[in-house]
C-alpha cells in the first residue's frame, strides 16, 4: 500500500477548508486605495446593509494576472478594477463577467462613450469606467498677464515671440517633446489614425503615413520656440518647472496639479489647443471595475460595481483620491463639478482616444516615441523617423513571434 503522508492530509484539509469558506465567503472587493475602498464600503452597507463586503489592497495593474491564477482556485475577488488597455487579455482569458443588459444600457447613458468602447466586445459590456484621465493645456496665470489664454498654437508662436529669450533659458511652452503617450496629440490634429479607423488593426499603426508626416513636421517646428535637446525635456525641466511657476505654460495630466498647487501657483486648465483650427484628439486612459466570471455572488458583486460608478460612489472616489468620474457631465458631482482644474481637464476629454486594448499596443510605444525623438534632435529627417518607427515596431512584433 503506498504511504501517505500526514502532511498531505493537511494540505487536502486546508484546501477543503478554503473550499467550503468560499461558498460563505463575504463579496471580497480588490481596490487600490485604502481610504477609497473604507469609505466606499461603508456608504455601500448603508445601502445594502445584508451584504458583508471583505476588501484587499491589490494595485490596478496587477490584478488581471491574479484573477486568472486565484479566480479557478476559489480564491479570487468577486469584484476587482483595472486598468481599461487590461479588459482585451481578460476577456480572452474569460474572467470578466458581461454587465447585465439593464445595466449595460444605464452605464451606457451615463459614461463617456469613448470609455464605454473600451470595455465592449462583440455586444457586450465586460467592465465599467469608472475614472477617466487625459493631458490638458495647463497655464500661469501670472506670467500670462492680460494676455488671453492660447486656444491654438498658432496663439502660442505669437506668445513665444514675444516672451522667449533662450539666453535666460526663457520658453512660453515647455512639454517632454519625445514622449509617445503626450505626443500622440500632434499625429491626430492632421488625421493620423493608429491601428486604423478602429484602434484594432495592428497591421496598420500608421505612421508611415502621410497625416502622421505631417504632424511629426508640425511638432519639429515648434523647436524654434523650445530649443534644448530631448534629453534636457526632461520632468522636471517642463512639468516641473511649471509646477515651480517658471513657464508659463505645458501639457499634462492631472497628476500635475497637486504640486503646481502645493507651490501656490496661479494656474489654469483647459483643453489642448487647436492645430490648424482642428481640435487634436490625445490619448485617455480609464481604470474599470469588473465582476469576476468565478464569483458565486453575481448579484451583490453587480450592486457593488453600479454603486461604484453612482453619484454617491463617485463623490467619494473624488473626495478620496482626486480622480475625475468618467461620466458624460460631470456638474452632478458634488466637490468634482467646483473643481476648476478638473473641468479643465474634462474640457479634453471629448476629445480622447482611449489607448488601444489590443495586445500590440505594447510594441506600439517605442516606435511612436521614434518619430519625435530622432526628428526633434535632427538625427533623421521626418521620413527616414517615420521608417525607423516601422522598423522599430515590426522588430518589437517579431520578438513577441507576431508579424505585419
Amino acid at each position: 500500500m503506498k504511504k501517505v503522508f500526514p502532511w498531505a492530509f493537511a494540505v487536502l484539509a486546508v484546501v477543503i477548508f478554503a473550499a467550503c469558506a468560499r461558498e460563505e465567503h463575504a463579496l471580497l472587493v480588490w481596490l487600490d486605495n485604502d481610504g477609497w475602498a473604507e469609505a466606499a464600503i461603508a456608504a455601500f452597507n448603508e445601502k445594502y446593509p445584508g451584504i458583508e463586503v471583505e476588501y484587499q489592497n491589490v494595485g490596478s495593474v496587477d490584478t488581471r494576472g491574479k484573477v486568472s491564477l486565484d479566480g479557478p482556485a476559489d480564491i479570487g475577488p468577486d469584484v476587482y478594477i483595472m486598468p481599461h488597455d487590461h479588459i482585451g487579455l481578460a476577456i480572452i482569458d474569460g474572467i470578466a463577467e458581461p454587465v447585465p443588459a439593464d445595466l449595460r444600457k444605464k452605464f451606457t447613458d451615463l459614461i463617456l462613450e469613448a470609455a464605454i468602447e473600451t470595455c465592449t466586445a462583440d455586444g457586450e459590456l465586460y467592465a465599467v469606467p469608472i475614472s477617466t484621465e487625459n493631458i490638458a493645456f495647463f497655464y500661469n496665470k501670472d506670467l500670462l498677464g492680460s494676455a488671453p489664454v492660447p486656444s491654438s498654437f498658432e496663439e502660442i508662436r505669437r506668445f513665444a515671440e514675444r516672451y522667449n529669450n533662450p539666453q535666460e533659458n526663457k520658453y512660453a511652452l515647455r512639454w517632454q517633446v519625445d514622449d509617445s503617450y503626450t505626443n500622440y496629440f500632434f499625429l491626430t490634429a492632421f488625421g493620423m489614425e493608429l491601428f486604423g479607423p478602429g484602434m484594432n488593426d495592428y497591421r496598420n499603426p500608421g505612421w508611415d503615413s502621410d497625416a502622421a508626416r505631417r504632424g511629426v513636421e508640425f511638432h519639429h517646428s515648434f523647436k524654434k520656440y523650445y530649443n534644448v535637446k530631448v534629453a534636457d525635456a526632461t520632468y522636471d525641466s517642463t512639468i516641473g518647472a511649471f509646477q515651480r511657476g517658471e513657464v508659463p505654460f505645458t501639457i499634462v495630466g492631472p497628476w500635475g496639479i497637486d504640486d503646481a498647487k502645493k507651490n501656490g501657483i496661479n494656474f489654469g486648465v483647459t483643453k489642448l489647443p487647436a492645430i490648424n483650427g482642428r481640435q487634436p484628439r490625445c490619448f485617455s486612459g480609464n481604470i474599470v471595475a469588473a465582476v469576476s466570471s468565478y464569483s458565486k455572488k453575481m448579484g451583490e458583486a453587480f450592486a457593488f460595481v453600479d454603486f461604484l460608478v453612482s453619484l454617491k460612489g463617485e463623490t467619494i472616489l473624488y473626495e478620496q483620491t482626486g480622480k475625475m468620474a468618467a461620466w458624460k457631465d460631470i456638474s452632478a458631482i458634488p466637490g468634482l463639478r467646483d473643481d476648476v482644474y478638473m473641468k479643465g481637464i474634462q474640457e479634453q476629454s471629448p476629445y480622447s482616444d482611449p489607448m488601444p486594448i489590443i495586445p500590440e499596443m505594447s510594441q506600439a510605444w517605442d516606435a511612436q516615441k521614434a518619430l519625435f525623438t530622432f526628428t526633434w534632435d535632427e538625427q533623421l529627417t521626418v521620413p527616414q523617423a517615420q521608417q525607423k518607427a516601422m522598423e522599430t515596431y515590426d522588430t518589437s512584433l517579431a520578438v513577441a513571434g507576431k508579424k505585419r
